[in-house]
């Protein structure tokens, strides 16, 4: 218990701190595509493995898969949203279609080659309908309370996942892993603060960077 407790606290944050110092090096659209990353769901099938066992994990990286088609539904309506909202009516329709999403694709049984070629053209098509935005090229400044919001995120989110994987089930933890909570605290600020345009791109980028954690929960 020892060895997962020290897992659970020690490897999300430590991800979640190295892309903050590098989004902070770079545009809003770099800091995107370290934020597609796998963060969170990485650390949770680690843990959940060592937990629970391989087969176990091979389930929950499945749900991975499903909770990633809810992830484009989110950022395609957060980027839509935030083009003509404030942040808070924005953040408030991403929840509501990530939310509706997850419930729908979760009621599917899809198999493995189903969610992967469900997830690649869900993928192509967000991309294709993603809204214009004008590309900034500046670095984004963020307060230094920001960063220490990041790490305790990550944690809660990975403490509260792998503790009620029992419970859930592991296609529905696996699901919820990819709730994002990272990126909804983190987008509210920046859209708060930056307007539109940074949050746009940095959810642009995200979804392209995607397939990266589709290729590694494949494997």
């Amino acid at each position: 218990m020892t060895l997962l407790l020290g897992l659970k606290l020690f490897l999300a944050p430590l991800f979640v701190w190295i892309i903050s110092v590098l989004q902070g090096k770079y545009n809003a659209r770099m800091g995107g595509l370290f934020l597609g990353l796998p963060l969170t769901t990485g650390p949770f099938l680690l843990i959940v493995g060592i937990q629970e066992g391989r087969s176990f994990a091979k389930t929950a990286a499945h749900g991975v898969l499903v909770g990633q088609l809810s992830l484009i539904v989110f950022c395609l309506a957060y980027a839509f949203a935030a083009s003509k909202l404030k942040w808070g009516k924005s953040i408030a329709i991403a929840t509501v279609a990530v939310w509706l999403s997850g419930y729908i694709f979760n009621l599917i049984n899809f198999s493995n080659l189903g969610v992967i070629l469900t997830l690649f053209f869900t993928w192509a098509i967000s991309l294709a309908l993603f809204p214009k935005y004008e590309k900034p090229t500046d670095k984004v400044s963020a307060p230094k309370w920001e960063l220490p919001v990041r790490l305790i995120t990550a944690v809660l989110l990975i403490l509260a996942l792998t503790g009620a994987a029992n419970i859930l089930g592991s296609r529905v933890s696996g699901a919820l892993s990819t709730y994002p909570t990272i990126i909804t605290v983190l987008g509210a600020f920046s859209h708060r603060r930056n307007g539109p345009k940074h949050l746009v791109a940095t959810l642009h980028a995200l979804i392209q960077a995607l397939p990266i954690t589709s290729v590694i929960m494949i494997g």
